[in-house]
């Protein structure tokens, strides 16, 4: 079988994977988990390669680390524990109100992220190739009846985008790359029309498909040193579906959404043969998406809203890498992200909130082709305090306030297999991943 046509069999089987995909959460509804590599060193020096072939999802320039003909399939299994705790005065108001004075119960949805990369490097300057994962979503379920089922009952948004890539190797210590995505987007959020128990669901159904590009380079001022910049841009969704405000009669709708664009700087720095440290800073612009209003197509007036109230969002991590020995990489990391959700504008929906990563890793080259990678995270959160009162954007007359705890285990892998003859070089005088 030639090599093309095993890649194309890979493909085939990280799409069937990816198609039953749910999502896992980082700052707000971003989906961090792309690569299991990265994942064990809590994506530190991502931007800058150290991700695996998965690295061109933070920066396209990357793709040009790898040479000949590669693929990538990541799978990332994560355990989300949320519960939401009214106070005293929202239990008994909701109690005296004939409603449902209950906390949110386990909120948190065990779920999987698949992801899928290839490459081929036409010649000793030009690469191309392209990914496929889930920049976006996440789900939340608490109890039917409780506290806050007219603000979230259960709530699901998942996302898929496809980017062909392309790489140049401007000179020794250059190279560019670009790309273009394809996003879809579908969204599913449910609430009580009111307070009572066994209140029926008010819907919000949408989807919409989207296009974004992405931008970056890699620079290398001296052996051993890698330096990654990359650029991924927002993203407009103009969602089209459906409101059942009154259960069993939906309304045609339309809702814009902007996706926020996003800014990573990697740093890869080999120490000697065995270290290597790395390093991210990543910015993402989130303060774009502050209120969406809900359109019925029929009168052109609003029937609901999305309200996010976002600011910008941060994310800092430093980690490393060991050659334990031939074959075998050991990593580890830690980072901090500060969420762009306030304390003012939180919803029921979403209890994200600052927080800490801690991560470990390895590596195995089984063989010349093969390379096996496992990455797992633990997510400290901050805890999430919910106040909405008289001054929320989506007050609806009910006061909610509840302290929210939260936390995620993520555990990932990855397979890697490079599927030609491996008769070019791999530059190890500009840059060598520690497991190639």
């Amino acid at each position: 079988m030639s090599g093309w046509r095993l890649w194309w069999w890979a493909v085939a089987l990280a799409l069937g994977l990816f198609g039953g995909s749910g999502s896992a959460a980082a700052g707000a509804i971003g989906v961090r988990e792309q690569n299991a590599r990265s994942q064990g060193a809590a994506f530190a020096g991502v931007a800058a390669g150290s991700g695996g072939l998965g690295s061109i999802v933070w920066n396209p320039a990357s793709i040009a680390l790898f040479p000949g003909l590669q693929s990538e399939s990541d799978i990332s299994l994560a355990r989300t524990q949320a519960r939401l705790s009214p106070d005293w005065h929202t239990l008994m108001a909701a109690d005296l109100a004939g409603g449902s004075p209950w906390s949110s119960g386990e909120m948190g949805q065990g779920r999987y992220v698949a992801a899928t990369y290839g490459s081929y490097q036409i010649n000793e300057a030009l690469w191309i190739g392209a990914a496929l994962n889930t920049p976006y979503g996440f789900s939340s379920k608490p109890r039917q009846d409780w506290a806050g089922q007219s603000y979230a009952r259960s709530s699901r948004l998942t996302s898929a985008a496809f980017t062909p890539t392309v790489g140049y190797r401007v000179n020794d210590w250059l190279t560019l790359g670009a790309g273009v995505t394809a996003q879809y987007l579908d969204l599913t959020f449910k609430q009580a029309v009111n307070g009572a128990p066994g209140a029926p669901s008010a819907i919000l159904q949408g989807n919409d498909l989207g296009v974004g590009f992405s931008l970056g380079a890699t620079v290398q001022p001296r052996p051993g040193t890698m330096v990654g910049i990359g650029f991924r841009s927002a993203v407009h969704h103009e969602i089209s579906g459906q409101w059942a405000g009154t259960p069993g009669i939906p309304v045609p709708i339309t809702a814009g959404i902007t996706l926020p664009e996003t800014l990573s700087l990697g740093i890869s720095q080999m120490l000697n043969p065995r270290w290597t440290i790395l390093a991210t800073g990543e910015w993402t612009n989130w303060s774009r998406m502050e209120r969406s209003a809900v359109i019925s197509r029929a009168t052109g007036l609003p029937v609901s809203s999305l309200a996010f109230g976002y600011r910008d969002g941060t994310f800092l991590s430093l980690g490393a890498e060991y050659l334990w020995h031939e074959g075998v990489t050991m990593r580890a990391g830690v980072g901090f992200e500060t969420s762009p959700v306030t304390n003012e504008a939180r919803s029921p929906r979403l209890i994200d909130s600052d927080k800490l990563w801690a991560s470990l890793g390895a590596s195995y080259q089984a063989t010349d082709k093969l390379g096996l990678d496992i990455g797992y995270s633990r997510q400290f959160m901050r805890q999430a305090p919910v106040r909405i009162t008289g001054a929320y954007e989506d007050f609806n007359g009910s006061t909610f306030i509840a302290d929210g705890k939260s936390s995620v285990d993520v555990i990932s892998f990855a397979w890697r297999y490079r599927w030609d003859a491996a008769a070019r070089p791999v530059f190890v005088d500009r840059y060598t991943p520690a497991t190639y």
